[in-house]
């Protein structure tokens, strides 16, 4: 059944070219068809329309009409050498380049047809769908995409799709007329220019084999806007991003590259990098904090879906060991010194604070891993994990993920925060943490809100304690929030994520380091 909707999905979703029955993805002469729409550019396209006025008298262009690589010089499709289309079956053209001496065409030119589009402003994407449509003032806007975003996700992103379309313009035009990118071949590395002559954002090879769509959306365009760097990152704001992409883009060049081996065993650097290093930057933390499906991302940043996991993979691993000094333990000096007025009152010797947490993920399909993930408080397959608070309201602990079924108490000492502590500190948490038969052994104190004896009610010292205890450990729940605002973590984790879950976790958590502590310093 499942096969029978591909098959379906995929046939509705094939293009054809205007002028022929070819469509995107057939084999021709073992070359692949690509589609590609009528550029904006005024003489290139009057040159389109003609020639395909010549060939089909009945020839009407659309917004959506597509032409074919097969009707171009060496079936490769258009090309800064040869951008006009000259081969048609019977009817061939002698030349496929602009004539420098060629007047404008006359007025009877199907360039008059009031249906094609001829803004300045309109992106020639041959993967576009029928559905998107031109608004008033020449810019592209699709529908379809933004309502697939708010049913598959639960955020809402107003009008920004329109704006990122316009900061797409402003960034594709402005870009310099020849910007170079590695494409692996059999002779070797070769350039891809930019065709900036027509004003879209399609980056077309040298010689025509190959075509690289640029991202839909990048960093440049939200970086002016702190709400929008937070919304897409997590980063509090632009100077925040900068700051920490100046300090491992070096690095980061290296170590995130595909590796490649010889036949020989022998490491070598991998295929060259599709997009920007501070584009794949800018895509794992739109993942992280807005939990976008790959499939998503994908068509965001022009690439495809499978080397869109590759690059969040990739960098996951690296940014789990290279941003862990976001989070560290610190000395009994650095609490004290940094203690808030309320904690010195009643609870001066408080360490840190502790919280469990669980996320939910997809249901194993081994049932031992059932049994071991089930959580009775979720009514769910989980993760479960530690996080800990310094007074002050900084993250000071993080804990790998565990299996849901562990306990609150087995979590505390698997996870070895107790070691950590000195004698004479004291932790404080919920009442779930019955953990006194470990800590005391140590000299550690803990503060635990009392527990109702049978047949009696809270005496008035022991309702204090517990509101104090309550207004206190109210910080720790505001960072579960804050990491939980990382989307990927409060939906349903993919099963498949098993292998690299804690360390997208712990990197949700580090990330909010980054932001002011949660708890106000005393004036």
């Amino acid at each position: 059944m499942a096969s029978l909707t591909t098959t379906t999905m995929a046939t509705k979703m094939k293009k054809y070219c205007c002028i022929c029955s070819n469509f995107r993805g057939k084999y021709v002469d073992s070359k692949v068809i690509t589609l590609h729409r009528f550029p904006a550019n005024d003489r290139i396209r009057k040159a389109w329309l003609q020639r395909c006025k010549l060939v089909m008298k009945t020839f009407k262009c659309t917004k959506n009409s597509l032409l074919c690589s097969d009707h171009f010089a060496d079936r490769a499709g258009p090309s800064p050498v040869h951008p006009i289309p000259s081969v048609f079956g019977n009817k061939n053209f002698k030349s496929s380049k602009l004539d420098e001496n060629q007047q404008d065409l006359n007025e009877e030119s199907p360039l008059e047809n009031p249906q094609c589009p001829a803004s300045d402003h309109e992106i020639s994407r041959s993967d576009q769908d029928d559905s998107f449509e031109f608004n008033t003032q020449g810019f592209v806007t699709s529908e379809s995409i933004l309502d697939t975003s708010l049913r598959l996700h639960d955020y809402f992103g107003g009008s920004d799709e329109q704006q990122s379309s316009e900061y797409r313009h402003q960034y594709v035009q402005t870009v310099p007329s020849t910007r170079t990118f590695g494409t692996q071949t059999d002779g070797g590395p070769r350039p891809l220019v930019v065709d900036v002559s027509c004003q879209t954002n399609t980056v077309i090879s040298a010689d025509a084999s190959e075509q690289v769509c640029l991202p839909i959306l990048t960093y440049e365009d939200i970086r002016n806007d702190d709400q929008k760097v937070l919304f897409y990152t997590g980063f509090p704001d632009a100077a925040h991003f900068e700051a920490v992409y100046d300090e491992i883009k070096d690095d980061a060049e290296q170590r995130t590259t595909r590796q490649g081996k010889h036949n020989n065993g022998n490491v070598s650097g991998g295929r060259p990098r599709i997009l920007r290093l501070i584009d794949e930057f800018f895509m794992v933390l739109m993942r992280l904090r807005l939990g976008l499906l790959l499939e998503d991302l994908a068509y965001r940043f022009c690439i495809g879906t499978t080397t869109c996991g590759m690059i969040f993979n990739r960098w996951i691993d690296y940014l789990d060991n290279q941003l862990s000094i976001l989070v560290m333990w610190p000395s009994r000096l650095a609490i004290n010194s940094n203690m808030p007025q309320a904690f010195k009152t009643k609870f001066p010797a408080t360490r840190v604070i502790i919280d469990a947490t669980e996320i939910r993920t997809e249901t194993p399909s081994s049932l031992q891993l059932k049994s071991l993930m089930y959580s009775d408080y979720k009514s769910h397959m989980t993760w479960k994990a530690l996080v800990g608070i310094s007074p002050a309201g900084v993250l000071t602990y993080v804990s790998d993920l565990w299996c849901g079924s562990i306990s609150d108490k087995q979590l505390t000492v698997e996870s070895g925060l107790v070691e950590l502590c000195e004698p004479g500190d004291a932790i404080m948490v919920d009442k779930g943490f019955t953990i006194s038969d470990i800590t005391t052994p140590r000299g550690v104190h803990l503060i635990i809100p009392p527990f109702k004896r049978k047949k009696t009610q809270f005496t008035k010292r022991e309702v204090n304690i517990t509101k104090d205890i309550a207004n206190l450990r109210i910080h720790v729940e505001r960072q579960m929030e804050r990491i939980k605002n990382f989307r990927i973590l409060s939906g349903v984790m993919p099963i498949t994520m098993a292998k690299q879950a804690s360390k997208v976790w712990k990197l949700c958590a580090r990330l909010t380091s980054l932001h002011p502590p949660l708890v106000p310093t005393d004036d």
